[in-house]
C-alpha cells in the first residue's frame, strides 16, 4: 500500500465529486498541489512554445506567418488566437466543445494582448465547438496545448484533424502526461481501470501516455516526431511496485514520461 494514496484518493474524490471545472478555474491557486491552466493567465507564453517548437522542428515545418491555424480545446477565451494572429497574421479558429465563452475573461486577456501589440484584432480570430464545423482541407496548422491528455479517444481527434488540414498540414502538440495534482506525478497508474473511471476520474483525463498518441497518429496517417520530452524516473519508481497490472507490463521509459512537444505532420 502507498501510504500516500490516502491523502492522494481523499483529493481526488473531492475533486470528482464536489468541483466542476469552472469552479476549478477559479479556486485552482488554492486547490492542493493543483496548477491553473496557463492560457487562462497569459497566452504569451504558450505562443511563444509553439514558435520555438516550430523552429526545432525544422525544415519540415512552414513558417507559421499568414498561416490558417486551428486549436484543440482554446478554453473559455480566446487569448492564444490574439497573441498569434497580433504576432504571425494569418486567420485563427478556436475549436471548443466544453468550455463555455467567457466574455469578461476573452475581454481582459484581449487587452493584456493589445498592451503588447496595439494593433491586435478580433476580425481573424472566431471560434467553434467541434472539428465537424470546419471544412477538409481548411486549415495549415494545428495546435494545442496541455489539451491531448484530456482527449477520450484520440485516434478519431487525429482522423479528423488529418481531414481538416491541407496536404503538407503540421501540427504542434504540448501534452502533460502527469497526473494534475502534480505532487503525485503517477500516483494514477496504480489504479484499476474499473476503480479510475467509477470512482476517481474527475471525467477528462483517460491516463493516455506518450507511446499511445504515437501509436494513434501512426494509424491516423500522420508522420510524428517527439520535439522534446521531460521525464521523472524517480516518481516513477517510488510507485513502481504498486502499477496496476494494465500499465506494469508497459515500457518504464515511456511510462515516466510528464510532458512532451510532439510534431507532426500531413505528407504532401
Amino acid at each position: 500500500m502507498i501510504w500516500s494514496n490516502m491523502e492522494y484518493v481523499t483529493l481526488r474524490i473531492i475533486r470528482r465529486f464536489f468541483f466542476s471545472g469552472q469552479m476549478l478555474d477559479k479556486l485552482g491557486g488554492w486547490m492542493p498541489y493543483w496548477r491553473v491552466n496557463q492560457g487562462l493567465l497569459d497566452p504569451e507564453p504558450i505562443v511563444t512554445a509553439w514558435q520555438r517548437l516550430a523552429r526545432e522542428a525544422g525544415p519540415e515545418c512552414p513558417d507559421l506567418r499568414g498561416k490558417r491555424v486551428a486549436e484543440l480545446g482554446c478554453g473559455a477565451a480566446n487569448g492564444t488566437g490574439y497573441e498569434w494572429t497580433a504576432r504571425l497574421g494569418g486567420r485563427w479558429i478556436g475549436v471548443e466543445p466544453f468550455a463555455r465563452f467567457d466574455a469578461d475573461l476573452d475581454e481582459r486577456v484581449f487587452q493584456q494582448v493589445c498592451w503588447r501589440f496595439p494593433g491586435a484584432s478580433r476580425m481573424t480570430v472566431s471560434r467553434v465547438a467541434s472539428l465537424d464545423a470546419l471544412e477538409t482541407g481548411s486549415v495549415d496548422v494545428v495546435v494545442s496545448n496541455s489539451v491531448l491528455e484530456h482527449v477520450r479517444n484520440p485516434l478519431d481527434a487525429f482522423r479528423q484533424c488529418w481531414r481538416v488540414l491541407a496536404p503538407g498540414g503540421v501540427m504542434l502538440h504540448q501534452v502533460d502526461y502527469r497526473d494534475h495534482f502534480f505532487k503525485y506525478p503517477f500516483h494514477f497508474l496504480t489504479f484499476s481501470q474499473a476503480m479510475w473511471d467509477n470512482l476517481l476520474d474527475p471525467g477528462d483525463l483517460p491516463r493516455h501516455r506518450l507511446d499511445d498518441h504515437l501509436d494513434d497518429l501512426a494509424r491516423a496517417g500522420f508522420e510524428a516526431r517527439v520535439l522534446e520530452r521531460q521525464s521523472d524516473p524517480r516518481a516513477l519508481a517510488a510507485v513502481a511496485p504498486f502499477l496496476d497490472p494494465a500499465f506494469a507490463r508497459r515500457d518504464r521509459d515511456m511510462l515516466a514520461t510528464t510532458t512532451a512537444a510532439i510534431f507532426c505532420r500531413k505528407p504532401l
